[in-house]
């Protein structure tokens, strides 16, 4: 399941590049034309009342939420939908009766135009069937069951968007049992959440420290790493937010440091080249449990 739509997290851009090339070769002008004619025809058939949108892909919206929130770039995004061909041929879907969707993240973990174009024309809550052409799916490579240059035909549902504001937020409020001793937020936004406190030594520029940690994601409190570093403060060597938490702190105070991408791994994210996924998702908000060693 989700197979087709997980495997566009990373290599989405060279499927287009690849599909953008093949149509060069065989003529996007008739792919664009033929493509065109199996929409009408099929909406014909199934006397369907469809709008055709400006990037030439049709949608009807088939439940409506006018206070609906409208998604926005780096938005956590989950979503039900079957994925199928004109002729009815599933490719792929959502458990909708197990109540599990789809999760990705708007414009970084969804690499297929036609479905971001789609997820764009639904607010929160809204269900719609969209017809996308072969130049905004999966173009002249044929993928799996799916031919080259067919139209696809998405039945979705966005569950639910979640800016990083929002992940972080629901992570301290409801994410932890942990009882903290005290809370404070720098300048820049990292939210420094005190374990423990002691009088040692506080942390500070130009220090080396020797720090236990636990990142995991906020989306989904997936742990993505732990060990012991020594980090050198104000030395560039570790992501801004990691950093600037850690100058809050003293020698032999735990903590919380919980940051958005923009002082993490921003809109890259990093890739494990073994999943062909990501390892930390572009726009993805940062957990990290720490542990101050020693310094010096």
């Amino acid at each position: 399941m989700k197979k087709i739509v997980l495997g566009l997290v990373v290599v989405a851009c060279s499927v287009l590049l690849n599909a953008c090339n093949g149509f060069l070769t065989n003529d996007l002008e008739e792919t664009m034309k033929l493509n065109e004619q199996q929409m009408l025809n099929y909406i014909n058939t199934k006397n369907l009342q469809m709008t055709k949108a400006d990037n030439g892909m049709y949608y009807q919206i088939t439940q409506t939420n006018a206070s609906g929130k409208k998604v926005n770039l780096g938005d956590e995004v989950k979503l039900h939908f079957v994925l199928s061909l004109l002729d009815g041929t599933r490719i792929d879907s959502t458990e909708r009766l197990k109540n599990a969707p789809f999760s990705g993240i708007f414009g970084g973990t969804i690499g297929l135009q036609g479905l971001l174009d789609a997820i764009n024309t639904l607010r929160e809550g809204e269900r719609g069937l969209f017809l996308i052409p072969s130049y905004l799916a999966f173009g002249s490579q044929t993928q799996n069951k799916i031919p080259a240059n067919s139209v696809v035909v998405f039945d979705l549902e966005a569950v639910r968007y979640r800016s990083e504001d929002q992940q972080i937020e629901e992570y301290i409020a409801t994410g932890t049992n942990t009882t903290f001793v005290s809370t404070d937020t720098t300048a820049s936004g990292v939210k420094v959440l005190k374990i423990t406190e002691t009088t040692g030594t506080q942390l500070a520029a130009g220090q080396t420290a020797t720090v236990k940690y636990t990142g995991y994601l906020a989306s989904t409190i997936k742990q993505f790493d732990t060990g012991q570093i020594d980090v050198y403060l104000g030395g560039g060597g570790v992501v801004k937010g990691f950093d600037e938490g850690l100058q809050k702190l003293r020698v032999g105070e735990k903590a919380v440091l919980v940051f958005k991408s923009a002082l993490g791994y921003g809109t890259q994210g990093i890739a494990d080249q073994t999943t062909n996924t990501y390892k930390i998702p572009p726009y993805s908000p940062l957990i990290f449990v720490v542990e101050v060693k020693s310094t010096k």
